[in-house]
Order: C-alpha cells, then sequence, then structure tokens
C-alpha cells in the first residue's frame, strides 16, 4: 500500500461569504456548513471558532477530526460514515493542519473541557495546537440520545471532508508517504501492534470502515488505512476511554513504527482488536491475536495498547499471555490509573509476571485551571465540572480532552516520589 499525504497548513480561520484558503488563511461560509451539517435529528446547528492562545474553554467536547479529502475519481473519505465503503490507505489524500472539527455536545454527558491557553492547553498535546471549529447541534425533540450521537457523528466528519476539499487545489506545504518496504528487512526483528479499541456498544465503541468493533474478531489491517480515516471515534458516552478521530489520524505508535520500520526495525501490520465485556470472549480474541501475530505474521514481538480503563485491562493482561506463551517478546503502553488515597491492591486489574516490560503514559492526577474570558458549549457540566466551567477550577487531569492518550500522545509521564 501506497499513500500519500498532502498537507496544506492553517494558521488562521475566520468566517466568511464562501469557503476557500488563502495563503494559510481559512475563510469558512458558516452558512455552507449549516446547510451541509443540518440533519432532522438536530433542533438547530451552529459553529464558532478558537485559536491556540484565546482564553477560551471548550466544553463538553466529544471528537476532534483532522479534515481530510481523498483525491481520485471513486476515491472515499470517512469510508461508512461519510461515503461508501471503499478501501483507504492507498492514492493521495489532501489533510489539513492546524484545524480540528470539533464536536461539542449540547447534553449532559461525560464528555471532556479542552482549553485554548494556559496549563490547561499544556496537557493536550495534540489539540490545543489545532484552530478549532466547533460544532454545536442541538437535539430535537423526540430524538433518541444514541440517534442524535450517530447524527452528529455523521455531520462532523461530513464538515471535515467539506473543509478540506476547499484545499484539494492548493499547492501543499508537504507531502508525505507511507509505505512498507519489503527489501532489506531480513535481518531486522518482526515488530507487530496489537490497538485493543474501546467497543462496549453502538455509539459507546469505536467504528471500522463505518461499523462497530462490538461484534468483530482480531483482524490484520495495514496501518495506512488507519491513517487514512477508516477507523474513527464513535463513544459519545465515555469520552475519556478513548481517542479522538485527530489522535487515529496522526496515531503515535503507528507513525513511530512506520518511521523505523527498515531501520532497526520490520514492522509486519497492526492486529486490530476489540475489549468484549465477557471472560470467555477475553480468552478466545487473546488467543486469536497471539496466533495472527505467531502464525499468519511470524512476529519476534509486539506492541500492545488499549483503550478504556476497567476490564479492558485484563484483555491487556491476556494478550501478553498468550504472546508470551507463544515466545513473542511484549511490551505494554499503558496509562496508570491509581489514585493519592487508594492502596494499589484495591486498584489490581490483572497481574501476571510475563507483563515485564512497560511503558507509562502517565497517570491521574489533579490540575488547577484559571477563569477564562469565553466558553464555547454548556456552562455547566454535571459530573465533571463542580459549578460554572468559566472557572476557576480543579480538574481530574482526564476531564481535560487528549491529557490522558492511551495511544501515547501525551507528555504526561508517572513519578514516584
Amino acid at each position: 500500500m501506497h499513500l500519500e499525504k498532502r498537507y496544506v497548513d492553517v494558521h488562521k480561520i475566520v468566517f466568511d461569504e464562501k469557503t476557500y484558503i488563502e495563503k494559510g488563511e481559512l475563510h469558512v461560509c458558516k452558512k455552507e456548513l449549516v446547510d451541509l451539517a443540518m440533519d432532522f435529528h438536530f433542533e438547530s446547528i451552529d459553529f464558532e471558532l478558537a485559536h491556540p492562545g484565546d482564553s477560551c474553554r471548550l466544553s463538553n467536547v466529544c471528537d476532534c477530526i483532522q479534515p481530510m479529502y481523498k483525491l481520485g475519481e471513486g476515491s472515499s473519505t470517512f469510508p461508512g460514515i461519510v461515503d461508501e465503503v471503499k478501501r483507504v490507505g492507498t492514492g493521495s489524500s489532501v489533510v489539513l493542519r492546524g484545524v480540528s472539527i470539533t464536536e461539542i455536545l449540547l447534553l449532559p454527558t461525560g464528555s471532556q473541557t479542552l482549553d485554548m491557553s494556559g496549563p490547561g492547553a499544556e496537557k493536550s498535546l495534540l489539540l490545543t495546537g489545532q484552530a478549532h471549529i466547533c460544532i454545536l447541534a442541538k437535539i430535537a425533540a423526540g430524538v433518541q440520545n444514541n440517534a442524535y450521537f450517530n447524527a452528529l457523528n455523521i455531520a462532523s466528519k461530513k464538515v471535515a471532508k467539506y473543509i478540506a476539499q476547499c484545499a484539494k487545489d492548493c499547492i501543499p506545504d508537504e507531502v508525505e508517504t507511507f509505505e512498507l518496504k519489503k527489501e532489506g528487512l531480513e535481518n531486522l526483528p518482526r515488530i507487530a501492534y496489537i490497538y485493543q479499541v474501546f467497543s462496549h456498544a453502538p455509539l459507546n465503541d469505536t467504528a471500522y470502515y463505518g461499523d462497530g468493533c462490538a461484534t468483530m474478531l482480531p483482524t490484520i489491517v495495514h496501518p495506512n488505512e488507519i491513517l487514512d480515516g477508516a477507523l474513527v471515534f464513535r463513544d459519545y458516552h465515555s469520552t475519556s476511554n478513548s481517542a479522538p478521530t485527530y489522535a487515529i489520524q496522526n496515531h503515535p505508535v503507528i507513525l513511530e513504527l512506520m518511521d523505523r520500520h527498515g531501520k532497526d526495525i520490520n514492522f509486519i501490520g497492526v492486529i486490530l482488536s476489540n475489549t468484549p465485556a465477557e471472560v470467555i470472549n477475553k480468552n478466545r480474541n487473546a488467543m486469536m491475536c497471539a496466533g495472527l501475530a505467531k502464525y499468519h505474521l511470524n512476529a519476534d514481538g509486539v506492541i500492545i495498547t488499549k483503550q478504556g480503563g476497567g476490564h479492558p485491562q485484563i484483555d491487556t493482561g491476556l494478550n501478553c499471555d498468550y504472546n508470551e506463551e507463544l515466545g513473542i517478546k511484549t511490551v505494554l503502553l499503558l496509562t496508570e490509573f491509581l489514585s493519592a488515597n487508594s492502596p494499589i491492591e484495591e486498584l489490581v486489574l490483572f497481574s501476571t509476571p510475563n507483563a515485564n516490560a512497560m511503558v507509562t503514559n502517565g497517570c491521574l492526577n489533579f490540575v488547577d485551571l484559571p477563569k477564562v474570558d469565553r466558553v464555547i458549549g454548556p456552562t455547566v457540566m454535571p459530573g465533571r465540572v463542580q459549578g460554572d466551567v468559566y472557572g476557576p477550577l480543579t480538574l481530574s487531569i482526564n476531564s481535560i480532552r487528549e491529557s490522558i492518550s492511551q495511544i501515547g500522545n501525551t507528555n504526561l509521564t508517572t513519578v514516584v516520589y
């Protein structure tokens, strides 16, 4: 698979009478976006802008998407969500850098905040460096929450495609190619990546080519497909459990493995797996992941990440055991969920001597956030924020979108005092 990403950099966004890009400035026609995204599941829809450095806090943040558009006749952008199901990961895609299409939920949910400046912005490595086109859709009377979530998921991806499409004729600021070469790899260790995605129920999951992952069996996937929009966030019930689509499109584990492919490793592919609730299915999945790694990919080593807290950690432990038992060296990339007041014994979900090579993504703690001049989204967030969202606030760090990144997109670590 040969994928070419044509990056067009955006330094500023303004509302205008039509949508176009000129000299790094993105002009956005709000009416065009409303007409594109409006759906009978919404009573109304609006868009607001936020830029890095603004005294602005986004509330009830859900998915964030990097604008992209597949070039070529018959190509599909966000297949199964916006366009028909066709394979991605090959050909050329126009990608806007410096922009996020960001969903603001207008329902009380477990969503997160995102600050554009100050200490809160420092905690979110990827998202606070982007200018945000925020989509605020109010649920229509009589519409069920999941129907609203699905409509919003589609609307945000439509906007992401539309915004990038206006740059299809721009000269790219950079062109990056993604391809796993086949030559000169004989003496390099064969490394696979087992990617456990969150998958509890519809709209509480991750979608692969538009279909929820809750019922899938472990599948070998080319990394280009993940980087090119085949996998999207859809966890509207517990946002902090899953990486946003923007992070998946720029998956740090995959990008690092691809960069090192042919240098000191042979990156042989991704095994995509879900996290079922029943123990028998967890065992089956772990057995299948290890079997795919050993007997199909002939892996020497695997890296395992997970999404979600609680029982998905059991999947990680079982995956570690099954791979190590087949002689595959296993590294776990994990976020720590210890609290200052809880003994470690109360929080152990799995323990295995095979888990002897682990890298931390950081640990939960609290952060003080200052008062801001502007809030985009609801000014109250029950269950997440005590009091007014304007602040000042003291929040658990996992209340900040993509501050705790279980796929490694973080500048956090853990220190033992």
